[in-house]
């Protein structure tokens, strides 16, 4: 309709000359006007997280092993929309993506270090701390004097610091790849610098046995208090 209003006009204005310039004009206004409402891609219609894990027994991890968390805290999930305009006479579309922050707990007993980290079975992050996916990461090695976690305090107000547990953070980890929901995740942690001792393993789980030396092992998960805070 605009185009042949603004044709017309433009020719009785401007003659053939004003005329061309005038349909221009009219088809770019039909077209926003006639292109259709824009295309929704896949949505989530429930954001919401369901996490439940306090009460769950946690393991005291010695040596160095690839321990599965267990999730403690998470937000609901984020959702962020991109649009793309459409072609000629085409409407838009719209995308949405997903992300969630999380936090995981790993050990009842202080570590030293976590290097590599799997998602859904494949490597999320590398030795060298390397990322294969976009997040945010924070470790907390499980002092008895470890500050609350900023973005936890941030979103809860009062909330825990989780002393004597080593946990990890993800902050607005992007879920595409992972079906956009929390992946399954293993870690390898670091808790002593070599191999442990059975006695030393057992003096540490029970103060009163006196134990000494015995087979030394890379890596042992013994099973520790539930999570608390």
């Amino acid at each position: 309709m605009a185009t042949l209003v603004l044709s017309t006009v433009g020719q009785m204005v401007g003659g053939p000359i004003g005329g061309a310039v005038g349909a221009i004009l009219g088809q770019a206004i039909d077209g926003r006007l006639f292109r259709g409402a824009a295309r929704e891609g896949p949505r989530l219609t429930e954001l919401a997280v369901q996490t439940s894990s306090y009460g769950t027994a946690l393991p005291k991890i010695f040596g160095t092993m690839r321990v599965a968390g267990t999730v403690i805290w998470s937000t609901d999930l984020i959702e962020t929309r991109s649009s793309q305009r459409g072609g000629k006479g085409q409407p838009g579309t719209n995308s949405y993506a997903y992300s969630a922050s999380f936090a995981v707990a790993l050990s009842a007993r202080p570590i030293l270090a976590v290097r590599r980290i799997w998602a859904e079975g494949k490597l999320l992050r590398g030795a060298a701390g390397d990322w294969k996916s976009q997040t945010g990461f924070r470790l907390h090695l499980g002092s008895e004097d470890q500050p609350v976690d900023p973005l936890i305090a941030s979103a809860m107000g009062t909330t825990p610091a989780y002393r004597g547990i080593a946990y990890a953070v993800f902050e607005g980890m992007q879920l595409g790849a992972f079906g956009n929901r929390i992946p399954s995740l293993t870690f390898e942690l670091v808790a002593d610098a070599a191999a442990v001792g059975c006695g030393a393993i057992a003096a540490a789980l029970a103060p009163e046995v006196v134990a000494g030396g015995g087979l030394a092992l890379d890596g042992f998960a013994a099973s520790g208090a539930s999570v608390r805070g």
